[in-house]
């Protein structure tokens, strides 16, 4: 069999590790930026906002998509007699299965207030309608939301994800995010719409390897300046490096623009460190190292 139950329960474990820590990088990454501000004075202060906000954009609306996920995996755990798996991050929310496992939709409800094991609070519902089971080709869901925030943050959109290709080593997902809208308690917004290939790879132990991810986005920051995002070499989430101790990507680069700014953001070549470089326009270069 492709699949038995005691490899889902291996790569349902791995993904959750994996990604909460990768959660954890874009939130790491934020803090570096602002600490770099004072030492960096050739960055302007829209080229660190830049940074920092791409970097908010992405856990925002990452950490939903991994809630759903999560809440696929549990689900069909505990339909083939798996022991379900529990993500700090669904700590006492509600979930809600409506049809069947091949075509239906589920309910994430935290109610008036959850708070996870970090300390994060989430209120109201992350609505997932799928066709197809999560780890079939040809599947495909949206993921959306009501009234729902994370610590008083409010989070919009539609995003949608379709499989497009599963082996016995890797799953690869199309995803696009629609109508993405951040509001920040103080009444600040901003937007974004994107569209990434993200492919997921196995070792032979079924256990997440690699996370690859290439696409672009677009939108306004929170300071309401047009943006755009390109990676312009794949971005690569090495399993191993964050068994070192690296929690953020170790290749590749991205490209942000806005107006005339333009500000690269370089990974590094694959080796396990947690440096990232950052280039802009004029060519001014500041390196340093992400840290929790």
């Amino acid at each position: 069999m492709k699949t038995p139950i005691i490899k889902n329960i291996m790569v349902t474990l791995s993904r959750k590790i994996f990604f909460f820590c990768l959660s954890m990088a874009f939130t790491a990454f934020i803090a570096c930026s602002n600490e770099a501000e004072d030492a960096s004075p050739n960055l302007s202060p829209d080229e660190r906002e830049t940074a920092s906000s791409e970097s908010q954009h992405d856990y925002y609306f990452n950490d939903a998509d991994e809630l759903a996920m999560e809440a696929f995996v549990s689900e069909d755990a505990q339909a083939t007699g798996g022991k379900v798996t529990t993500d700090i991050r669904l700590s006492g929310a509600v979930v809600v299965r409506a049809g069947t496992f091949s075509n239906g939709s589920l309910k994430i409800d935290f109610g008036a207030g959850c708070t996870d094991a970090g300390g994060n609070v989430r209120k109201g519902l992350i609505i997932l309608e799928h066709v197809g089971r999560w780890k079939e080709a040809g599947a495909q869901w949206t993921i959306t939301f009501s009234g729902y925030s994370i610590n008083g943050i409010a989070i919009e959109g539609t995003r949608k994800v379709t499989v497009t290709n599963v082996t016995d080593i890797s799953i690869t997902h199309d995803v696009e995010l629609f109508d993405g809208k951040i509001t920040w308690p103080d009444g600040t917004v901003a937007t974004r719409t994107c569209h990434f290939i993200r492919k997921q790879e196995y070792n032979g132990s079924q256990l997440l390897s690699r996370l690859i991810v290439n696409g672009d986005a677009q939108g306004t920051s929170r300071i309401g300046k047009s943006f755009t995002v390109k990676i312009q070499e794949e971005l690569v989430y090495d399993r191993s490096c964050f068994d070192a101790g690296v929690f953020i990507a170790v290749q590749g680069k991205k490209l942000i623009k806005h107006g005339d700014l333009e500000l690269t953001i370089d990974y590094g070549d694959g080796s396990c460190d947690n440096t990232v470089t950052l280039t802009n326009k004029a060519g001014v270069t500041i390196q340093y190292e992400v840290s929790k």
